[in-house]
């Protein structure tokens, strides 16, 4: 079993923002995590948790239906969803904090949260100094690649 902390990339996809392939795929990751071992780091009222709430609003049959199957099967189950209030999540250290943009904050608190949590992230730079931090991490590739 393994536990990540995923950024936006999965709501960009699940939209169709980066085409009907990214949006299938973005689809089979929601359905897979929620019949797998495997957990997913939620911060309520985060960046990434705010986006995924917009799919609710989406006339788009593929986006309700990613949106029926995250919040019906896959965040409701604690077992696979781990929702966190934002005051319990770690702080990062001044070096972290320094490094990592602002916005991006909040998944790498998400992930010192949780013991060998893995960020899921499409941005290179913070890929960069989360491994550089000793923490582990993941392109949406490499993901999808060793997991799915």
């Amino acid at each position: 079993m393994a536990v990540f902390v995923i950024n936006e990339w999965l709501w960009a996809d699940s939209f169709g923002d980066n085409g009907a392939e990214r949006q299938k795929e973005a689809f089979n990751v929601i359905v897979k995590l929620s019949q797998s071992q495997h957990r997913i780091v939620v911060i309520v009222g985060s960046r990434f948790d705010e986006k995924a709430w917009r799919l609710c609003k989406s006339t788009n049959t593929n986006v309700a239906e990613i949106a029926k199957v995250y919040f019906g099967i896959l965040r409701i189950n604690s077992d696979r969803c781990l929702l966190l209030k934002s005051e319990n999540v770690a702080a990062l250290s001044d070096n972290l904090s320094q490094s990592i943009k602002d916005d991006d904050h909040y998944l790498v608190r998400a992930q010192l949260s949780v013991n060998d949590a893995i960020l899921v992230t499409t941005d290179e730079p913070l890929r960069n100094v989360v491994t550089q931090a000793g923490l582990s991490c993941l392109s949406r590739e490499d993901f999808l690649a060793t997991y799915f």
